[in-house]
């Protein structure tokens, strides 16, 4: 087996329920460098630790039938992919948190895990960072309503602003974003409404934060 599953399945197997078998993972080649996957056991311990504390807390719930399928053995081989192309340890720290959400039940409607798995994978470094701190400038009751104007010249920290757009449209590509017309708030001197092009979070946007616990007031 490969030497990165020998050290997260003894993290995984304190999920209850989690029974991965080896012999479905026999052969699989991670090319991952061991300080990735250090940094990916060490965040994934964490993460299934703080899990597991809200799980007997019950704010949490697991889905006990998804953990013993073949379906989450495949999320954790997408976690070990995505590892591979990690550009840092934050962007470690968030697989290991989207994996440890995918043992969790969800309200409907039904989250697609290897979809939201996927696209994490997909995400650079600067796309993540301004995906996570996108939810900061919306309506923090229902950021997935409100919109961000296009032509805003607000960035996050550490980004200039064409950095900033260029995030933006990364994470279009990968289906987080769209672009969409809404009616901006009424001039104070003329009182007249006119439409204007906007951001706004997609329904694929949603899932991945919910699995990832991004816009949350709490991590898992």
């Amino acid at each position: 087996m490969n030497q990165s599953l020998e050290r997260l399945l003894p993290v995984l197997s304190t999920i209850p329920g989690v029974n991965i078998p080896a012999s479905f993972l026999q052969g699989a080649y991670i090319a991952a460098s061991q300080r990735k996957i250090e940094q990916l056991e060490q965040a994934l311990r964490s993460e299934v630790g703080l899990l597991n504390q809200k799980v007997e807390a019950r704010k949490l719930r697991l889905d006990h039938e998804y953990v013993r399928s073949e379906s989450f053995t495949a999320n954790v081989m997408q976690a070990l992919r995505a590892a591979e192309v990690a550009e840092s340890e934050g962007k470690l720290r968030f697989i290991a948190r989207a994996l440890a959400g995918c043992s969790l039940s969800f309200p409907p409607p039904t989250l697609d895990r290897f979809q939201s798995m996927r696209i994490i994978e997909g995400m650079s470094d600067r796309e993540l960072k301004v995906f996570t701190e996108y939810f900061q400038l919306l309506d923090p009751i229902d950021p997935y309503a409100d919109a961000f104007p296009i032509d805003s010249s607000v960035t996050v920290a550490g980004l200039t602003r064409h950095e900033f757009q260029a995030a933006l449209l990364g994470l279009r590509q990968l289906g987080l974003l769209t672009q969409d017309t809404v009616a901006v708030k009424p001039d104070p001197w003329t009182n007249q409404t006119a439409p204007a092009q906007a951001w706004k979070l997609t329904a694929l946007a949603r899932q991945v934060a919910t699995l990832s616990r991004v816009g949350f007031e709490e991590p898992l």
